[in-house]
């Protein structure tokens, strides 16, 4: 009887604790999608943290609090802010979260601003990849510029030539290091200043034989070599420091530039331009091939988050794929023409698959080179393979070619398989999960039923709510 005059109110009662579970839920939802990004500390939005050191230079944070690690400035959705803290005491991390309106999050970038101009203004100049940037020029100095000035000049007096080489390769540090000095250097424009300046090379190589057709001289070959270099290395540090040019998007201009004069080669070779002395033509191709692959790049920049990983990751895909339409074609032994078309068909196809394997990714520069490295080291380990198991026909190339090419590809599949799962997590920055239990609902609904209150166990959460950053 006790059972039968209680069902009733339990029918009555438990639809209330479901609406009240749904509408909590709801609510939690919907806070949950509210994730807050950090902003700057300061007005050049330069800084984006002050650490233990920095904080010691400016005279802040260390005194309010003992042990100071690190600040964070965060923006919620409806404008608020949020100043972290993180500080070491006693062994342990302490967090500290400081709620600030937004006039309070002025008041405070105002004071950072303030105090990194009297007593830190180089902290507010990103010189992340002048190291970078200075030590390749110098490699190029020494290896390229050197010589190739004195040759180009057509100094046949040794001791001459000796000391312009000299000269240039000390040149080629002091220069930029004095340039860069007080500027901004980031790793977006450390990349493309160097991409300019390697490619600069065929690219002065092809604008050189572009004018001067079939009369052109070995001088002139590495005279405009040099001098494309140079132009282009300046004309990419400064593209990338008046556009804001981030390292992905860096490595996305210069990979699809390559390719660009790849398919512009390609089309030479399949018009025999070379052949039939069309040099102009030829070299005219090849330059415009290159010139939309970097317009192609800045634009698919644009329109994609790519870190400098995922470029890579895209360009060994665009390689892969290259590789393996050789090896496929390979294997009905065409004629060259068939080869080329493969190549070019092969690279474009790649780059497309590789963009959507880094959609949703971000991978780090290590993953990248490792996963570039996986690729080399899988062609080797087939190419190995291959030499070994033909012994006795040392001149089956098909067979180096298909071994090769399916250990690139295990080498980069592989690789990215393993990298994949942290790349994606990388891409949230925060992950919110909410757990209703059924079983804390129903326990809700007999009590209620039942009428007794909450003397008895615990009550167990109707709706758990995790955050992982």
């Amino acid at each position: 009887m006790k059972m039968a005059a209680g069902f009733p109110a339990l029918r009555l009662r438990f639809p209330r604790t479901l609406v009240a579970i749904s509408v909590t839920a709801a609510l939690l939802a919907s806070a949950a999608r509210a994730q807050e990004v950090q902003v700057p500390l300061d007005r050049s939005g330069r800084i984006v943290r002050v650490d233990a050191q920095l904080a010691k230079r400016l005279g802040t944070f260390t005194d309010r609090y003992p042990g100071f690690t690190e600040a964070r400035l965060f923006r919620a959705p409806d404008s608020t802010f949020t100043l972290e803290v993180t500080m070491a005491r006693g062994g342990q991390v302490l967090r500290e979260r400081v709620p600030l309106s937004a006039a309070g999050a002025d008041s405070l970038r105002d004071r950072i601003t303030l105090l990194v101009a009297q007593k830190a203004p180089q902290a507010a100049t990103n010189q992340e990849g002048r190291a970078l940037l200075v030590t390749a020029t110098t490699i190029l100095g020494l290896g390229f510029y050197g010589w190739a000035l004195p040759y180009a000049g057509d100094v046949n007096e040794s001791q001459t030539a000796v000391g312009i080489y000299l000269l240039t390769a000390a040149g080629s540090f002091f220069l930029p290091f004095a340039a860069t000095g007080g500027n901004a250097v980031s790793y977006g424009m450390t990349d493309l200043a160097l991409y300019g300046a390697t490619r600069g090379i065929p690219h002065g190589l092809l604008a050189y034989q572009l004018f001067s057709g079939a009369e052109n001289t070995s001088q002139g070959n590495v005279g405009s070599a040099a001098a494309g270099s140079m132009i282009e290395g300046v004309g990419g540090y400064l593209w990338a420091q008046r556009a804001g040019v981030r390292a992905g998007d860096a490595q996305t201009i210069g990979t699809l530039g390559d390719f660009g004069l790849l398919e512009g080669l390609g089309f030479t070779a399949l018009a025999d331009m070379y052949d039939q002395d069309r040099h102009s033509e030829a070299a005219a191709t090849m330059l415009a091939g290159s010139a939309l692959g970097i317009a192609g790049g800045a634009v698919l920049a644009a329109h994609r988050d790519f870190t400098y990983g995922d470029a890579t990751v895209m360009r060994n895909a665009g390689l892969i794929g290259t590789f393996a339409a050789v090896m496929i074609t390979d294997w009905f032994h065409p004629g060259d023409n068939a080869y080329v078309t493969a190549a070019m068909v092969g690279g474009a196809v790649g780059l497309v698959a590789g963009d959507r394997m880094v959609a949703n990714t971000e991978f780090t520069t290590g993953q990248s080179v490792l996963n570039t490295t996986g690729m080399v080291a899988g062609a080797a380990l087939g190419l190995g393979i291959a030499f070994v198991s033909t012994t006795n026909e040392p001149d089956n190339g098909t067979a180096f070619i298909t071994a090769s090419m399916l250990g690139a590809g295990l080498g980069f599949a592989g690789t990215y398989a393993s990298f994949l799962p942290a790349a994606r997590s990388a891409r949230t920055k925060s992950s919110w999960r909410i757990d209703l239990s059924p079983l804390a609902a129903l326990a809700a609904g007999a009590r209620g039923a039942s009428g007794r209150g909450t003397g008895s166990a615990p009550d167990a959460p109707l709706v758990r709510v995790s955050c992982k950053f």
